[in-house]
């Protein structure tokens, strides 16, 4: 599990956060904003660690959308989600810092923006970036899901 308050992993049988000792309470119980920046502090993670199958398991898969800050700048569909398994299995460094969140909630569905820095290494191209992120969620089955996420370059 990500702490909601810090954003490092933690062990999901544990009662406090290690790193900054937030009481963790599970995530049902969590409420739906600090659910909803988990999921995305999870899907950034699963950047950072190239695991793409944890950021399908975070998207609806039959509806998602994504406007990238990485080429190509079009809206993306069913094909945002290989475009994104492809550069993970080039990318070799990845670190990042997100601040201003500020996440809405209208019932089952909400709006989360935030901005990120994000740096590091794919291929023998070096980055550091900076930019504006808005990812639109749907809640079925109890679940929050992914359906649309927005990146969108500033400079540093």
């Amino acid at each position: 599990m990500i702490c909601p308050n810090c954003g490092k992993e933690v062990p999901d049988d544990a009662n406090f956060c290690k790193y900054c000792g937030i009481r963790l309470a599970k995530e049902a119980r969590l409420p739906a904003r600090d659910i909803i920046r988990n999921i995305l502090i999870r899907r950034i993670e699963g950047i950072r660690n190239r695991d793409s199958k944890t950021i399908r398991d975070l998207v609806d898969q039959d509806k998602y959308t994504k406007f990238d800050d990485w080429p190509p700048f079009d809206l993306q569909e069913s094909e945002a989600l290989k475009n994104e398994a492809k550069a993970l299995k080039v990318l070799k460094e990845y670190d990042y810092e997100t601040r201003s969140w500020k996440i809405q909630i209208f019932g089952d569905s909400a709006i989360a923006m935030f901005i990120i820095r994000y740096r590091g290494q794919i291929r023998d191209l070096k980055f550091d970036v900076q930019s504006r992120v808005s990812a639109f969620l749907l809640k079925s089955n109890e679940e929050w899901k992914i359906v649309h996420e927005h990146w969108s370059r500033f400079p540093l």
